[in-house]
């Protein structure tokens, strides 16, 4: 009897977590910046007012052609950094990913996400 009890109170509690995992959203945002920029000079965005504490910054799509094209770490902030020293006349992309760091705990699965798409025009 001690035994089926334990088994049922591990079952219910397994299907718990199960459903509350499924529960958990996954909401991305996106945000696309188009930006003009000289051909030598270098293009800063502070990722501050994307992210959070707990989250992590991160390049999903590099441009093609590029000097710098970074993500630094100055004064607890995280700075893109864009700069290329050709001049194209078509346009570079570059997307950066802001998301939940995950150091081994259980999520579910659960992530929001912040994907910023820069669109840049290089003159």
């Amino acid at each position: 009897m001690k035994k089926t009890l334990q088994s049922l109170v591990f079952l219910f509690l397994t299907i718990g977590l199960l459903q509350s995992c499924m529960k958990e959203k996954h909401e991305t945002k996106h945000i696309t910046i188009n930006e003009t920029i000289a051909s030598g000079s270098t293009y800063s965005l502070d990722l501050s007012a994307y992210e959070d504490e707990d989250e992590a910054a991160s390049i999903s799509h590099q441009a093609d052609h590029y000097s710098i094209s970074q993500i630094d770490k100055l004064s607890g902030k995280n700075i893109y950094h864009f700069s290329i020293t050709t001049k194209f006349q078509n346009t570079e992309t570059v997307e950066l990913t802001i998301g939940e760091e995950h150091n081994g705990g259980r999520n579910c699965g659960h992530e929001d996400k912040t994907v910023i798409t820069i669109n840049f025009t290089i003159q």
